[in-house]
């Protein structure tokens, strides 16, 4: 693979020189320049189910401080399954460095993460700023190679070719395309002005050997513009403050289509229709009900998408930018022809979620158990205080498997004894194995609004 690397790099750099004339000497200053901010971030995600190394790409944005997409640690993943977090700082000489660092945290206001060396080390950073862009403008990128290339940098050049609306504002660019996912798009300045898109590629990883070189055989054509992730700097997430996102209390919005707008009176104004509005939340205190249509919030219209399906989601990302706590104001039509009502809405704290919530794993019988979040009992009408656990995972052919227990179940009983939260099953449990280990153990489940019971046979 070095062999390879080692004359496709080249051409890469000439080939991207020569596709918007740019000269040689701009791209090699720039590349050299950049290269010293490029990273990988890796980690381990140790689950119940075994270990994977994962690694992704990074920028330097502070002296020790590294800024990386939030695809490469889903929010999916449980807090404390992310082990060993290491900076790997490509080495020219030699082998590449790893500098052992400490996760910062998600900001899903901008779809980035940080991650910090846990020794000063005084990186150069890159500073990103709001710079717009506009058709036909040259912009050039500078990204990483996967593993197998050993993080070689590489230089990449196209032109704007035109700016795209939606829940995340891209730019389209033609010629040459981009640098691989993650990685900082500059102007002609030589200006950070954004990163290429996590959103419209298929490989994400450094060390997925099976995808690790399609940005080179297929360059990305968008990048995200700074100011829409610069909040993650100015406001950054670490493991003493994480990011405290707001919560309003509505789980359900529809962006009105063309003829549905403009039969309200809403012609070339874009709209988001409220669903449900769950009880006792900030938005129901506030008066806000279901098929109000909102029209603003704080006084400014609601951005334009290019589908009325992206509607609800600009909404969402443009209330994610306050924080709980903070008041906002919605503008809400709810009847024809009359004026728009305002409705102040103070934020409460989105409720807790999956990764971050408790767990168990019952080993011997190959199942891991999770304490219920609210997602868990809105979603199957259950009374916010319902009690149980959640089934997470289920190894494959386990003995909880074979006794028909699914993920997504909620135990509600174990052998006659109601479960009540994540302490009560681990002792419940524990108990069990210890005093009846060859008994079999019965579960009564919440599944699909009935109540089943399960009866698992102990592994002999």
């Amino acid at each position: 693979m070095t062999r390879v690397i080692g004359w496709i790099l080249p051409l890469l750099l000439i080939a991207a020189a020569a596709q918007a004339n740019v000269s040689p000497e701009t791209a090699r200053k720039l590349y050299q320049e950049v290269t010293p901010s490029l990273v990988a971030v890796q980690y381990a995600w140790v689950s119940e189910l075994g270990r994977r190394e994962l690694i992704g790409a990074g920028v330097v944005v502070g002296d020790d401080l590294v800024m990386l997409p939030i695809t490469i640690v889903n929010p999916q993943i449980p807090d404390a399954q992310m082990k060993d977090f290491k900076i790997i700082v490509p080495n020219e000489k030699g082998d590449p460095d790893e500098i052992e660092a400490i996760f910062q945290g998600r900001d899903e206001r901008t779809d980035m993460a940080l991650v910090k060396a846990k020794t000063p080390q005084h990186w150069k950073p890159i500073k990103f700023e709001d710079i717009p862009v506009q058709v036909g403008d040259p912009v050039y990128s500078v990204g990483i190679l996967p593993q197998v290339a050993a993080y070689k940098s590489y230089f990449m050049e196209a032109s704007v070719s035109a700016k795209l609306r939606g829940d995340v504002p891209h730019v389209l660019v033609q010629g040459g395309g981009l640098a691989a996912m993650g990685s900082p798009v500059f102007n002609s300045d030589g200006k950070a002005i954004g990163m290429t898109s996590y959103r419209f590629t298929t490989s994400i990883l450094l060390n997925d050997r099976n995808e690790s070189l399609n940005a080179i055989t297929s360059p990305p054509k968008f990048f995200i513009p700074a100011h829409d992730f610069l909040l993650t700097l100015e406001d950054p997430p670490s493991p003493e403050k994480p990011v405290e996102l707001p919560w309003m209390g509505v789980p359900d919005m529809t962006g009105l289509t063309k003829d549905v707008s403009e039969a309200f009176g809403l012609k070339d104004k874009p709209a988001i229709q409220i669903g449900a509005v769950i009880p006792d939340t900030p938005a129901a205190k506030a008066g806000l009900k279901q098929d109000d249509i909102v029209v603003k919030m704080d006084g400014k219209p609601i951005e334009r998408g290019d589908e009325a399906t992206e509607l609800p989601e600009i909404f969402r990302r443009r209330l994610l930018r306050h924080k709980p706590g903070e008041t906002v104001t919605l503008s809400v039509l709810r009847e024809q022809d009359k004026p728009l009502v305002d409705i102040p809405i103070k934020l409460g704290q989105q409720p807790k979620r999956s990764n971050t919530a408790k767990r168990y794993f019952a080993e011997d019988l190959g199942f891991v158990v999770r304490e219920l979040v609210f997602t868990d009992t809105y979603a199957r009408k259950l009374p916010n205080d319902f009690k149980g656990v959640i089934v997470d995972v289920e190894r494959p052919q386990s003995n909880a498997a074979s006794g028909g227990l699914h993920p997504g179940d909620i135990i509600i009983s174990m052998n006659n004894n109601p479960i009540t939260d994540i302490g009560e099953f681990e002792k419940s449990y524990k108990a069990l194995r210890k005093d009846h280990p060859h008994e079999p153990i019965v579960l009564v489940v919440q599944r699909q609004n009935r109540e089943d019971t399960i009866r698992i046979e102990p592994p002999q």
